[in-house]
């Protein structure tokens, strides 16, 4: 019974292991590497185009330099185009782009200080707004506070995966960059969903974390049937 018992311990540590090491492989950290492009910059939200190609989206600490060549830049400096020759580190971790819209929609709601929600041609959209954003309405500046329901507003939306996401969504290519216009806003997909981008990139993370799990379930069964040695 002992011996039952402790095999039964062995598979439960087992499968346990099996599990962590697939959800290790499904977090994916991005980073922007050593070189990178800036694509938009409005408010403290910053987006680039990667070394490797991934369209990154940043929320920038105040405060953060940025090395571009042999000088430091502000957020408030950098300009679409500007090339960056270190690695992007703002105090947040960067979320993937899976999408860019340009827009031109009507206020539906506002719930400041980062919440707003667009009428669009494809239907009514929440969207994240970044702290400091500025929009333009029949040419006047203003902050989330001052729209209004109605008010036409043009924006770029950047529509972000979650750390969740399959490695295959993840890593498919990354969409068009269009030239900003407007504030930049942020939209969200639910973590997990491969519908948030065409199944485009290597699924060698994937595979082998099937992998993994298979030997340890393989290596669990084992345990659980090997017969008990009589003494």
């Amino acid at each position: 019974m002992q011996t039952a018992f402790r095999r039964l311990k062995v598979a439960t540590v087992l499968a346990f292991a099996a599990s962590t090491a697939v959800a290790a492989l499904a977090q994916v950290k991005a980073t922007s590497g050593p070189t990178s492009t800036v694509v938009y910059v409005s408010g403290d939200d910053l987006v680039v185009k990667a070394s490797d190609g991934k369209l990154l989206n940043y929320t920038v600490a105040p405060g953060t330099k940025f090395t571009v060549g042999a000088k430091t830049a502000s957020l408030a400096e950098l300009k679409p185009g500007t090339k960056l020759t270190k690695e992007v580190a703002t105090g947040f971790d960067p979320k993937i782009i899976s999408g860019v819209q340009v827009v031109k929609g009507k206020v539906f709601a506002v719930t400041p200080p980062d919440g707003v929600t667009l009428t669009l041609t494809d239907g009514i959209k929440e969207l994240t707004v970044p702290s400091g954003t500025t929009f333009t309405v029949d040419g006047k500046p203003l902050k989330i506070d001052q729209l209004k329901p109605d008010m036409v507003v043009e924006a770029t939306i950047v529509t972000t995966i979650a750390d969740s996401a399959k490695p295959e969504v993840a890593n498919a290519a990354p969409p068009a960059a269009p030239a900003q216009s407007g504030a930049v806003l942020v939209a969200k997909t639910p973590g997990d969903d491969a519908a948030a981008l065409p199944e485009a990139g290597t699924k060698l993370p994937l595979l082998g974390a099937l992998g993994l799990s298979l030997l340890m379930a393989g290596a669990a069964l084992f345990f659980i049937r090997k017969p008990a040695v009589q003494s």
